[in-house]
C-alpha cells in the first residue's frame, strides 16, 4: 500500500514505526512510502493492519497528513 505525506521528512520515520512492527516499508520518492505485510492472509486483511498502524502514528504526529492510496 502507498502512504502519502504531506511532509517528506518524515519518511523515514514512518517507515521505522512499520518496520518496528515486522511490516516491510521504504520510502518510494519524494512523500511517499510504500508499506506491505507479506504473512497477511489477504489483501483486505494486509490493509485493515496498515490502516490500523497509520492511525497510531499520525496520533503521535497530529500534524501531518499520512494517507494511503489506492
Amino acid at each position: 500500500m502507498l502512504i502519502r505525506l504531506s511532509d517528506p521528512s518524515l519518511a523515514d520515520p514512518l517507515c521505522a514505526h512499520f518496520r518496528r512492527s515486522c511490516f516491510k516499508a521504504e520510502p518510494v520518492g519524494g512523500s511517499m512510502v510504500k508499506v506491505g505485510r507479506s504473512d497477511a492472509l489477504s489483501v483486505e486483511q494486509e490493509r485493515c493492519e496498515v490502516e490500523i498502524h497509520l492511525r497510531i502514528w499520525r496520533s503521535v504526529h497530529p500534524d501531518v497528513q499520512a494517507e494511503p492510496i489506492g
